[in-house]
């Protein structure tokens, strides 16, 4: 499911490096200067255009770097096995429409090259900065130009592939909310704060009392109040992070990386009360329950937009699959380095 994914995604602008914000910009040219000099062989050549490994580990990285949330430590640690099919159909597919897109008669338009080409560079903080990114990335400004320039003929290509796909209807958008009931289910959730004061390890029994006394004053003072608790979190919560804005928790559903004894304390109280003092390992907590969502389906008028993306997003992805297969059935394109020799040459060790 990630392969087929990412080749559709990355295709569609497989020729535009540096895309994005400059910190992930900084990020690929890191990665680019980890690729082994010496990795010039041709991989594969389309159209009698070579692709050599030096492109193809570039790719990886940054399809990498696209899915580290998604992919496993394994799989990252072997990236430049398990990602190289998705690279190199995605360089592929790249060379087959910018064909396309020549043979057409497709020019990128100069103004457009141009805005793009400032919009990257306003993305660094400095010129400085722009420059020493493709140093490092070892591209020049015509380089990035051209990119932008190839970037934009293959979005011309595809636009004109999109065009015979049928817009989503309700009843597409219904079918699908009707079908996926397990991506509507919106678990229970609560917002809270706490004042958090710190116990040491190796307080005795009496230094523990002392401080849960201490923080049984305080809930006095806020239940009477003598202090709201967005004020008493900021005086005499050791939880300086989150001290300054009231001691706030965010809202959270459960399991989601919480400490069990604080989260059980949170949805078992009222939205507007405070919970009895909580002990956990890292010492004594008083909690404000600021608002509790219970969980159900999400209706289908909230869901209903990112339905609509999400299928646009898919049909696009499934056109342009098909268009690449089919333009791949006609087009030359010579194996020069198997996928035996790619894995002997890539296996982690």
């Amino acid at each position: 499911m990630i392969r087929r994914s990412v080749v559709l995604a990355a295709a569609l602008l497989a020729f535009l490096p540096m895309r994005g914000s400059a910190e992930k910009a900084n990020q690929e040219a890191k990665a680019a200067s980890a690729v082994p000099a010496t990795t010039d062989d041709v991989v594969v050549k389309v159209l009698g255009e070579s692709i050599t490994e030096k492109q193809v580990l570039s790719k990886i990285n940054e399809i990498a770097q696209q899915l580290q949330q998604q992919a496993t430590p394994q799989q990252l640690q072997q990236k430049d096995i398990v990602f190289y099919k998705d690279a190199l159909e995605t360089l592929i597919g790249g060379i087959l429409l910018k064909s396309e897109g020549k043979e057409k008669n497709i020019v990128a338009d100069k103004a457009k090259v141009d805005q793009t080409f400032q919009s990257v560079k306003g993305q660094f903080p400095t010129e400085e900065a722009f420059q020493k990114a493709m140093a490092n990335q070892g591209v020049k400004e015509a380089d990035v130009r051209n990119a932008i320039e190839e970037g934009i003929v293959i979005q011309q290509v595809l636009d004109l592939t999109f065009k015979n796909i049928p817009a989503v209807s309700d009843a597409d958008i219904q079918k699908f909310y009707n079908e996926n009931p397990k991506y509507f289910d919106e678990p229970e959730q609560v917002h809270a704060a706490h004042i958090y004061m710190r116990v040491d390890k190796n307080a005795t029994p009496e230094q523990k009392a002392e401080i849960r006394k201490k923080l049984e004053a305080i809930r006095a003072d806020i239940e009477s109040k003598k202090i709201s608790f967005a004020e008493a979190a900021a005086k005499n919560s050791d939880d300086k992070e989150n001290a300054q804005t009231g001691g706030d928790l965010g809202t959270f559903k459960r399991g989601e990386n919480v400490i069990p004894a604080i989260e059980n304390a949170a949805f078992s109280a009222k939205p507007g009360t405070l919970t009895p003092i909580v002990e956990t390992e890292f010492g004594f907590h008083l909690i404000n329950v600021i608002e509790y969502k219970p969980g159900g389906k999400k209706p289908l008028e909230k869901a209903q937009p990112d339905i609509k993306n999400f299928l646009e997003r898919k049909a696009k992805q499934e056109a342009t699959q098909k268009h690449v297969d089919e333009l791949k059935a006609k087009a030359k394109i010579e194996t020069v380095m198997t996928g035996e020799e790619w894995n002997k040459r890539h296996t982690a060790k």
